[in-house]
């Protein structure tokens, strides 16, 4: 190549870049076929859908870092807070009695009597508790229990009732509605059947109730029964999110204090104000927004860590996070309005409950950004407009290095080293790419329909056994389905001889395939 030549090719680069930079190319920056009228209405939806989906995203991650730069500042001193629960104002007169309620099914007797034990271990007066069990189980199974229990509740001189529903629709809330029909205390606490709780949890949500707060609820934490790699990569996963958006973002962080319904104790006047739960699955944060709406006071107990139970299998994992993909979902349809209008609620209040409906949905992003790539290699675009670049340039800087920091920071606070968090980190991302792909059809499936199929996911080793093979293939049909399509897909690249697209198609399905064999636990 001679000096002319060079300087040529040079000039032509330094103009294509400068117009790009420009943004004098707006359907793409390198681009390997003419345009069609169709493809450029196709590349305008899904430009349209790359901007929301990154904008959306990159909120997401600024809002984590500054959750975990809060948290860490908590955690290097404690008495740094806002918008928490205090030591509690003391009780005017004789604590309230309390009415417990946990809804159970398929739950067996082993975890009943872990839960039995646990709140007999409350230093609360246990002539002051009721604890009320509803069970949509069957009447034989019901039957059963209440045996089995029954001695133990005399051992332990623990006021208990186990009530089967026989109309078992309404989901959670219904069930819990069903239970406050037969409470009788002030004070009403929703546990479920894993929850373990601190011996000073329910004396100290009291205080908190005492102390001018209407409901209270507070971090919580993993711990798992069956130990494999499914069950210890969900607890790391759980301790360092809750600990970064519970403690960090609901409370310290002034952000929308969400509930948990795995510990909650509230008053029941103010319960009975908001006409009791909702007969949905998302009941805790429809919960949540109608107390704010009106004004409520919602609290955490900072200084209180209760722990439930994680997945250890795949299967009840995704259940679980569909779950709560559609309770987020739910709420954005039905309690929205309500939210952004609330009086009772601030800006920041508002912003962060829109964000906190919308976490679930977001695990889609991976899929919905490799379905984007494969449909603009169709087209022939191969660099996006600016905007969308400087997006994603943008989302990678504030992931790499703050959130890293922020997160191994969090990590090494709940007890991880350096190489088990970054261990964790990437297996955690992985698995949330395999997952991106029927959390993607999930969430279409719940912006058009409120119908769900609620699938409990029962405690305990027992359950174990009922995850056989075939039931796992049956589980991931929609993985294996999308491992299909983009393995066909990367042959259709090849021949074309699209090599950068067809590298990157073959990176996520070596990723997919990695993440196939992460989800068949070895006990150990």
């Amino acid at each position: 190549m001679s000096a002319s030549e060079y300087l040529e090719i040079k000039e032509l680069v330094r103009q294509v870049i400068q117009q790009y930079v420009m943004n004098q190319y707006p359907w793409g920056g390198v681009i390997t076929r003419p345009l069609t009228p169709v493809s450029m209405s196709i590349l305008f939806v899904t430009y349209i859908m790359t901007i929301a989906m990154l904008a959306l995203s990159l909120i997401q991650i600024a809002v984590l870092v500054r959750y975990s730069m809060i948290g860490l500042r908590y955690t290097k001193n404690p008495r740094r807070r806002s918008n928490t629960v205090g030591n509690g104002a003391g009780f005017r007169k004789l604590p309230p009695l309390v009415s417990i309620l946990i809804p159970i099914k398929n739950e067996d007797a082993v975890t009943i009597k872990r839960s039995l034990q646990n709140i007999a271990g409350l230093n609360y007066p246990r002539n002051l508790i009721e604890v009320i069990y509803i069970s949509d189980d069957p009447e034989h199974y019901v039957n059963s229990l209440i045996e089995y229990v029954e001695p133990m509740v005399r051992r332990l001189g623990l006021n208990v009732r186990i009530l089967r529903r026989e109309d078992n629709t309404g989901y959670k809330g219904g069930a819990l509605n069903f239970g406050l029909e037969y409470a009788v205390g002030d004070v009403i606490a929703v546990f479920d059947v894993d929850t373990i709780l601190p011996s000073d949890y329910l004396m100290k949500a009291v205080e908190a109730l005492f102390g001018g707060y209407d409901a209270v609820t507070a971090v919580w934490k993993g711990y798992y029964t069956v130990s494999n790699s499914i069950a210890r990569l969900m607890k790391f996963m759980y301790d360092v999110y809750n600990e970064t958006f519970i403690r960090g973002g609901r409370f310290l962080g002034g952000g929308f204090p969400a509930i948990s319904s795995n510990n909650l104790v509230i008053w029941r006047r103010v319960l009975s104000s908001v006409n009791g739960f909702c007969r949905c699955t998302g009941e805790d944060l429809d919960l949540s927004i109608k107390l704010r709406a009106m004004g409520y006071r919602v609290g955490g107990l900072l200084d209180s860590v209760v722990y439930c139970e994680v997945p250890y299998t795949y299967p009840s994992l995704k259940r679980q996070f569909s779950r709560w993909l559609f309770n987020g979902i739910w709420n954005m349809k039905h309690n929205l309005r309500l939210l952004l209008s609330s009086k009772g609620t601030t800006v920041w209040e508002k912003v962060d409950g829109l964000l906190w409906m919308l976490q679930f949905p977001s695990i889609s992003f991976a899929a919905l950004s490799i379905l984007i790539t494969v449909v603009l290699s169709i087209i022939g675009v191969l660099i996006p407009p600016m905007p969308i670049l400087f997006l994603e340039i943008t989302n990678i800087l504030i992931a790499f290095p703050p959130l890293i920091i922020a997160l191994l920071s969090i990590s090494k606070y709940v007890g991880y080293n350096a190489w088990d968090s970054i261990s964790n980190a990437v297996k955690s991302a992985l698995i949330m790419v395999f997952l991106s792909f029927p959390m993607l059809i999930y969430s279409v499936e719940s912006l058009l329909t409120d119908d769900w199929e609620w699938v409990p996911t029962p405690k305990g080793t027992s359950f174990q056994h009922a995850i056989h093979r075939n039931a796992l293939l049956q589980d991931l049909i929609h993985e294996i389905l999308a491992i299909s399509i983009l393995v066909m897909v990367m042959i259709v690249l090849v021949i074309n001889k699209q090599l950068l697209t067809t590298i990157y198609i073959a990176s996520i399905v070596a990723i997919m395939m990695y993440g196939l064999r992460l989800i068949v636990p070895q006990n150990h």
